[in-house]
Order: C-alpha cells, then structure tokens, then sequence
C-alpha cells in the first residue's frame, strides 16, 4: 500500500494562457510571414504548451506570499473501492498549496511534478498532475508493481516564477541567444545567430533559413566577411533581464 514520504513535488484542467498577438510586445523581427498551414502547426503547438492564467506579479511583490513547499501538504486519497489496492488500479492524490504564511493558495499555475516510486524495486512512475486553478492540485498514478510505494511531490517553479517566465518570453524572445565564427584566411568575426534578430533592414542579416523544413535561422553580418565565410556554430549566452525580486523566486532552496 503506498505511503506519504513527502512535500516539495502540475499540467492543467483549467484555461490555458498562450500568448497572443495582443499580448506580444511589438518586436521588430527578421520573422517571413507563415503559410496557412504552418500558422496553423505553431497554433496547433501553443495549445499544447499552453499553460493556466496565472495572476500577475505587481512590482511591490512581497516573496512570502509565492507558493512556499514547507507550508504545502499532499494526502493520498482513500480507494474508490472497499479494499485494498490492486496492480491496474488508480492512486490519486491531493496536493494543496500555500504560501509562506501558510495561508491556503487561491491560483494555480505552480510547475509541479509528481512521482510514485519503490527505491528498492528501482520501479517507478509519473503522475498526471491537474490544476484545480484554486491552489490545489491532483496526481494521478497508475499502480504497475506489487508491493509497498512511496510518493513525492516536487514544486518546480511556483506560479509567480512562471508569470515572470511568460513575460520575459513575450518581450524578449531573443534573451538565449547564439554565435557563429566567420573566418577567412587570417580574418575571423563572431556574431549573434538567432531565429529572431532586431535589425532596420535584411542586408545587415546572413540568412540561413532551411529551404526544405523552413526552420529560420539568422546571424548579423560580419563587417568584414561574407555570409558564406561561417565555420562554426554555438551557444552564446543568455540574457536574463530579471529584476532582483524576480530573480529571488528561481535562487530559493526549496
């Protein structure tokens, strides 16, 4: 029969939030315009990535009051059935959050994974986690072994951290970005590469676009050499463009 073991580990039954052309930042970006039937895959992609609305952080946030695991609980709820569990059967449990306070969460949006595991057997498996958009959660494993199981619950990112992430998404897209190393003969420029690049005109671009998938790929020119003089390709770095609340919510040890 399973058994509590502990709190710190969500997808959703509520309405998702995807980004919009309303909710973008008008970003001027080296983007060709979609054919129909692309528009509607990258449609078709944001529902499946789509995340609950969660409310915006106000810049006067206080911390204390974001999704804390200390103060958080899960129960396993009692078996439909009379009896006990079976190989087959469904284990589901319910998972409440709140903040640093202890006060109950009334949102949902907090990443959380759930898992039920027998260290011993080495088995284990997922939960399908859903967002009851109130603050409370429900994980759903299936029972594949015979014998005791433990499970965990793990907060990966409490919602406020994922409202900061949409946001940063929407006005900085470009924030993880990309190198490449142009050379000839002894004369060798590295430049930013991205999929989405801010420039007043094509001709400061090199374009890489995949003529076969469409997948777009961009570099600034270098000011010495031609486009076809690129040799190697790399990650450049990220830009975090976070506040130092903001940055607080993804340095905590939870």
């Amino acid at each position: 029969m399973p058994s509590d073991h502990l709190i710190k580990t969500v997808n959703s039954d509520c309405t998702p939030n995807v980004a919009t052309a309303s909710k973008m930042t008008n970003i001027e970006c080296s983007f060709y315009p979609l054919f129909p039937n692309e528009a509607l895959e990258v449609d078709l992609l944001k529902d499946v990535v789509a995340w609950p609305e969660t409310p915006p952080v106000p810049s006067n946030f206080a911390l204390n009051k974001s999704s804390d695991p200390a103060h958080s609980s899960f129960t396993i709820l009692p078996r439909k059935r009379v009896g006990s569990w079976h190989i087959g059967d469904e284990l589901e449990v319910l998972i409440n959050i709140c903040d640093f306070h202890g006060q109950p969460k009334k949102s949902g949006g907090d990443v959380i994974l759930a898992r039920l595991y027998n260290p011993t057997l080495s088995a284990g498996v997922a939960g399908q986690v859903l967002d009851h958009c109130n603050g409370s959660y429900s994980a759903v494993f299936s029972l594949l072994w015979e014998g005791s199981a433990q499970v965990e619950v793990t907060l990966v990112h409490p919602s406020e951290a994922v409202n900061v992430l949409q946001k940063l998404t929407q006005e900085h897209p470009d924030r993880i970005y990309f190198q490449s190393l142009f050379r000839s003969g002894s004369v060798t420029e590295t430049t930013t590469c991205n999929v989405c690049l801010k420039t007043k005109t094509q001709q400061n671009l090199c374009n890489y676009t995949n003529l076969y998938t469409g997948d777009q790929w961009f570099c600034y020119k270098p000011k010495k050499l031609d486009c076809d003089a690129r040799i190697t390709h790399s990650k450049g770095g990220t830009t975090e463009n976070l506040k130092p609340v903001q940055n607080k919510l993804f340095q905590r040890q939870v």
